[in-house]
């Protein structure tokens, strides 16, 4: 019976890949792109995150993404820290993949002074809305 169920899920997964054409690239409204290079049997996806929302730093640069596919469900994540530059936060997507467009909602988390600690007594900065991703490859 375990053999059955592995056998499904590994099927289930090759087959949700191969539907999302990894490697595949998606690119939001405010024209930041998505690099989907892998997503793995268990559903672990990698890739890579360029931000270009304008008001905003870390752009142009980037970042790597990690997050997990549950068809039709996607999460996935991006520490923004990289040699070009750190910008102290973090961001989170979930949402759903429905053919060539995946429809998200976001949160970001970073420190109210860059060159503070947290438990220095600053405030952590809170953000969250939509973001809607169409593939671009």
């Amino acid at each position: 019976m375990r053999a059955l169920a592995a056998l499904f899920l590994l099927f289930h997964s090759v087959s949700f890949a191969d539907e999302l054409s990894v490697p595949s690239v998606w690119e939001n409204q405010s024209g930041s792109v998505l690099y989907i290079d892998r997503v793995d049997e268990t559903g672990r996806l990698t890739g890579r995150y360029v931000n270009a929302a304008t008001g905003y730093r870390c752009q142009g640069i980037e970042y790597a993404v990690e997050g997990r596919v549950f068809d039709p469900l996607i999460t996935f994540n991006v520490v923004w820290s990289a040699d070009a530059e750190t910008c102290h936060s973090i961001t989170s997507w979930t949402g759903v993949i429905d053919g060539d467009v995946i429809e998200t909602e976001w949160s970001l988390v970073r420190w109210s002074d860059a060159g503070s600690e947290p438990g220095d007594g600053e405030e952590l900065g809170r953000f969250g809305g939509t973001s809607r991703f169409e593939r671009r490859d």
